[in-house]
């Protein structure tokens, strides 16, 4: 596979006649450095680790390029690490690494994809140390020329191989100048077992994404903001409740959010929602409306509380707000007001991983 790809890379960057001339196949380790260097600019971060154990050369030329991944996620539970690396939409790698036992023997069986969901893997049995395996695979996203985005971490189980990992490699990034931005996410996300983390966000997200009308969505969670200084969230059990009005209309979701003021849940968005008579809800719930830079805000007074709603619109959907009575609307500058669940604004490939993975197909 890596000798077609050479193939096909030489004959677009090179003239015909450096295969003309050729009567056996090309060897790799005929080629001149600066050759194989520009091979492998153009082959993918999985690519580069197989080749990197060929020869000490070929380790050397994969050493001195630079890789970004833009994305890196890691997934622990009892006896299971899976790490996922997306350097885009198309070019995903993921490796599954469970305990399972065979004729009383503890067996380690890694399953290779290369999607997000893990289908279609390739499985393969290994009788080397689990954490032996685990830095392994950690090692090779943490050398020197290699930098990751976006973090995201999804830690059920304490496995000492990833909280050695995160300790050394992420403790003393902070600040402005920290390359790697860090997200938590998943209900069962043990925040206490990474405490020494500068975290960036923790995204709590609900698991129940309900059909919208005409096939929309409406995404319903809770999001806990972290400061970069090393402080941690206290999650604890987040209650989500789950709209029956969903098949009605945007004025009958506002009314079951103001039956359920007092839930835990503080957001929700529902992207790609048009409403063009939005002064019809003003009118039933008694609000007033303001303008913010190309986006409408409904002001609707909770009665018998202390607080309100903020209705956000404009022409990538809704976003509705749960408030004091004293706050003030926040509407961001540089992002749209759905933030990553937006898919004509954000298209990240940390935004798209938990678009796809929660079904907000784009």
């Amino acid at each position: 596979m890596l000798r077609r790809r050479i193939h096909e890379i030489l004959s677009r960057k090179f003239p015909k006649w450096v295969f003309e001339e050729r009567l056996e196949p090309l060897d790799w380790s005929f080629l001149p450095v600066e050759i194989r260097r520009e091979v492998v600019k153009h082959t993918d971060f999985q690519t580069r680790c197989r080749l990197r154990q060929c020869s000490l050369q070929d380790q050397q030329i994969v050493d001195s390029l630079l890789i970004e991944l833009p994305f890196v996620r890691i997934e622990t539970d009892k006896n299971y690490v899976s790490v996922l690396i997306c350097e885009s939409k198309t070019s995903i790698l993921r490796i599954d690494l469970a305990k399972r036992k065979i004729r009383l023997r503890k067996k380690f069986v890694m399953n290779i994809s290369d999607n997000i969901l893990g289908k279609n893997a390739k499985e393969v049995q290994i009788n080397h140390e689990f954490d032996t395996i685990i830095e392994s695979l950690l090692n090779a996203i943490s050398r020197i020329n290699v930098s990751v985005s976006s973090l995201n971490l999804y830690i059920k189980y304490p496995i000492d191989a990833v909280i050695n990992y995160l300790d050394v490699q992420f403790r003393q990034q902070t600040g402005p100048k920290r390359k790697t931005k860090i997200i938590c996410s998943g209900m069962e996300f043990l925040m206490g077992q990474v405490h020494f983390l500068p975290v960036d966000e923790v995204r709590v997200i609900n698991d129940l994404i309900t059909n919208y009308e005409e096939g929309r969505m409406m995404l319903a969670g809770k999001k806990y903001n972290v400061s970069p200084s090393g402080h941690y969230a206290e999650i604890g059990e987040t209650a989500f409740w789950k709209p029956t009005l969903l098949n009605c209309n945007l004025g009958a979701l506002i009314a079951g959010i103001i039956w359920k003021i007092n839930t835990e849940m503080e957001c929700y968005c529902i992207p790609g929602l048009d409403v063009p008579e939005y002064q019809e809800y003003c009118a039933r719930f008694e609000g007033q409306i303001t303008e913010y830079r190309n986006t409408r805000v409904l002001h609707i007074p909770v009665p018998e509380t202390t607080r309100k709603l903020f209705v956000l619109i404009n022409k990538c959907g809704v976003v509705i707000q749960k408030a004091n009575i004293d706050d003030v609307v926040h509407i961001p500058k540089e992002k749209c007001i759905l933030d990553w669940t937006c898919s004509t604004c954000d298209k990240t490939i940390e935004s798209w991983y938990f678009r796809s993975t929660l079904g907000m197909n784009e």
